[in-house]
């Protein structure tokens, strides 16, 4: 990076001399041929660092502000697209916007953006940027950018930086912000080495277990509980309002334009059924799932040298461990085929017998594994006539989207008439839904669910809006498109008392028994810690006394919940405690019998651990960063254009 004496020099090289040598200087390079074979790989490297002020125009509606850092919906719509591939890419298959937004990718792109735009402010009040020898020297070296002989190829650039709908100053700009943002986050993220003392520590907190002794001690150890009082249940009642609070309900009218109210007007033929189930029948039904395990070698040389072992009389977890990687490490679980996202390894797993290992396999990503199969669940394949009706749904909604799109234009026009949404359904001979009743959650008052096409997302809207708004129809995706308005509003409000006594009186009851038990339980410890036996104890409660597998701090099983896993955990060796046993109110009253330290750490485990140590303590520092330019700059986000974009953009 360099330092510049005059502010933002190089960010406002727009019309200055500077660029266009800098253009010169690739327009007049050696070379005519043109390979693209790497430009993949450029397009990726956008999704990692953000895309920049190139793409941005005048008039555009500003999303989100960081500082005097603007991002609008094209910046989204552009960084949205890359976190999708790159979360398609890290599932090993192609997501739909659907199944990315499920899985947080609103929040990732907001991130990304936020971030990146956060260090940009922070760079040009540094008056921070990359020398035009550095950018122009990386750009030459770029194997994207050269010819069969190696060269750099000015066509090439020129073709290459249009492929992916740039212009070249914007390349340019672009190339510059990324390889700022990498130094500045990259000198941030550098961390010092773990230490053999923290390292230590963290395998003696990961891997440490204890063993617990314990009696259950019954529901009934509360003994009778009293009628409560109608004093007592007041009180209850005035100290767990929320319990007895009705939520706000609203009633709302619904117009669906689905698939289904299409169907008439769709022609599928009975040969496009059968041909989609030929192409499709081994993704239908349930796919044959097997348990593997995998072991991952530097090379193919150690890989060998591990199976010839194995053949030879071995233990497959034994070798894993030679290798610095645990039984839970090799663990891949129960999966699929389309779960293993190599092809090579997936195919290899599931032609495997039960119990054998395979011979070295390399994956299409260059890894080298072995791999061992310990449990095999078949798969069905269902006959056509079972999944004739599923196809038949699935191909109207491939081929719907026309109808639809056609009935919207109708619909439209009807509302802007003045039409109401009921009278529009009625002239157009379409399905008006009134709800008379529901809550956030999609319950009425009685308890009864509703239904409705992409229910979570009408539910959100018709709960953000008010009653005489005219609001956007909702693009459904697949599930159509969804008018709705609210026709009223019941706010929350207090159940009176008198309705509700039945269920005071149960949880007070319940809550009351809850405490007795938690009280003789306490008392059980108290008069272990004063020389009582753990078998005086299950002799006076007539149970046994059992014994938990070695627990590690995240460890669970039956009647040994997390609460009392982590209070036995802060408990020394042959220390009582009391926690829930997940049975009724009932609890358990436990010794801590035994305390295993870990074994001590391989060199691999350890120069494992050190990376990963080092790993965290990178993205935490980041992160502080990222937090306190936030904080500097602050933060604006226009949430209403956000969720209009968001709601009704296209699946890239």
């Amino acid at each position: 990076m360099s330092k510049h004496r005059t502010p933002a020099r190089l960010w406002q090289m727009a019309n200055g001399r500077r660029r266009s040598v800098a253009l010169d200087t690739l327009r007049k390079g050696a070379g005519r041929l043109f390979g693209m074979i790497l430009m993949g790989m450029l397009v990726f490297s956008f999704g990692i660092w953000g895309i920049a002020d190139i793409f941005r125009g005048y008039g555009r509606q500003t999303l989100i502000r960081v500082g005097d850092t603007e991002i609008n919906s094209q910046d989204y719509m552009r960084a949205q697209q890359d976190v999708l591939r790159a979360m398609s890419s890290q599932a090993g298959r192609s997501l739909s916007l659907q199944e990315a937004r499920a899985a947080g990718l609103d929040a990732r792109v907001l991130e990304r953006l936020i971030g990146g735009a956060a260090v940009d402010t922070h760079a040009k009040h540094l008056h921070l940027s990359i020398s035009d020898a550095a950018l122009l020297d990386e750009i030459m070296k770029d194997p994207a950018f050269k010819d069969a002989a190696g060269n750099f190829s000015p066509a090439a650039f020129q073709q290459g930086v249009r492929t992916i709908g740039m212009s070249e100053e914007g390349y340019l700009n672009s190339l510059r912000e990324r390889n700022l943002r990498r130094q500045i986050l990259t000198t941030i993220g550098k961390v010092v080495n773990s230490s053999d003392v923290l390292v230590g520590a963290l395998n003696s907190y990961n891997g440490e277990t204890r063993t617990l002794r314990y009696v259950l001690v019954p529901q009934a150890a509360a003994g009778m509980i009293a009628d409560p009082t109608d004093d007592e249940l007041k009180r209850y009642y005035d100290n767990h309002h929320s319990k007895f609070t009705q939520p706000e309900f609203r009633k709302l009218g619904v117009l669906a334009v689905t698939p289904e109210s299409v169907k008439d007007q769709v022609q599928i033929p009975e040969s496009d059924i059968k041909a989609a189930y030929e192409a499709e029948k081994d993704q239908l039904g349930k796919p044959e799932r097997r348990h593997v395990q995998q072991i991952p070698f530097p090379d193919m040389a150690a890989a060998t040298a591990a199976y010839e072992k194995i053949q030879s009389g071995a233990d497959f977890v034994a070798v894993a461990k030679d290798q610095g990687v645990s039984e839970a490490d090799i663990d891949l679980g129960t999966v699929t085929r389309n779960d293993l996202a190599d092809p090579a390894i997936a195919e290899a797993a599931f032609k495997l017998e039960q119990g054998k290992v395979s011979e070295p396999v390399t994956g299409k990503l260059g890894s080298v594994v072995l791999l061992r199969v310990t449990g095999i669940e078949p798969g069905k394949t269902p006959t056509y006539d079972e999944a004739k009706a599923e196809i038949e749904k699935k191909l109207l909604k491939d081929r719907a989207s026309g109808a639809i799109f056609e009935l919207h234009d109708k619909i439209e026009d009807s509302l802007a008439s003045g039409a109401t949404l009921s009278e529009t359904a009625g002239k157009l001979n379409l399905t008006y839904q009134a709800i008379d009743q529901v809550d956030r959650q999609g319950r009425k008052p009685d308890g009864s669910t509703i239904t409705l096409p992409a229910q979570k997302d009408v539910l959100n809207a018709a709960f953000a809006t008010d009653t005489g708004v005219e609001n956007d129809p909702i693009d459904a995706k697949d599930e159509g498109v969804i008018w709705y308005e609210v026709l009223g509003v019941t706010p929350e409000q207090l159940k009176p008392f008198d309705q509700v006594k039945d269920e005071v009186t149960k949880d007070w009851r319940t809550d009351e028994v809850r405490t007795q038990v938690a009280k003789y339980a306490q008392d059980l410890v108290t008069s272990l810690n004063g020389g009582k036996t753990l078998e005086d104890v299950a002799k006076d409660l007539n149970v046994e006394i059992l014994t938990s597998d070695p627990l590690k701090r995240d460890s669970i099983t039956v009647n040994v919940l997390p609460p009392a896993v982590s209070q036995a955990f802060t408990l020394p060796e042959k220390g009582y405690g009391s926690a829930p046993s997940g049975v009724d109110e009932g609890r358990i009253v436990f010794q801590v019998d035994k305390v295993t330290p870990p074994p001590p750490l391989e060199a691999p485990e350890v120069a494992r651990l050190k990376e990963q140590i080092a790993l965290l303590a990178s993205e935490d520092a980041i992160a502080e960063y990222f937090g306190a330019l936030e904080s500097r700059y602050g933060v604006s986000v226009n949430q209403q254009a956000l969720a209009k974009l968001v709601g009704t953009s296209e699946e890239p």
